[in-house]
């Protein structure tokens, strides 16, 4: 069982990406007047990578990087697939556009999953 001064820097790491999706729209809004065309969503991806290559490191037995590039590979592969031969037109535009948006979800899912395993160990 972890200490309350072990696992106060966690749940502050842990929370920051919460945190910085609650005051999008603010920093959204602070873009546009910079005229600077840069989703939220886009910058706490990277943030996430390493936040979840750090509590893995740290809270769990096993990292979970591997097992997310894959998961992320395969939808891409996917992704690819459909939009070549049932869409018959792949953009790379908007296949990187969806992709990263899928990227997101699966980080968040794995960066939530992650969160309950360490409650739960």
């Amino acid at each position: 069982m972890y200490t309350i001064r072990e696992l106060f820097p966690m749940i502050g790491f842990y929370l920051v990406p919460f945190v910085i999706l609650f005051f999008s729209r603010w920093v959204s809004s602070y873009f546009k007047r910079l005229r600077i065309s840069v989703k939220l969503v886009d910058l706490i991806i990277p943030y996430m990578f390493m936040l979840l290559f750090i509590m893995s490191q740290m809270y769990l037995p096993i990292n979970l990087i591997p097992y997310i590039f894959i998961v992320i590979s395969i939808v891409g592969i996917i992704l690819s697939t459909y939009f070549t031969f049932f869409k018959k037109k792949l953009s790379v535009y908007f296949f990187i556009r969806i992709w990263w948006r899928i990227v997101f979800i699966v980080c968040l899912i794995f960066y939530i999953a992650t969160g309950i395993w360490i409650i739960y160990l």
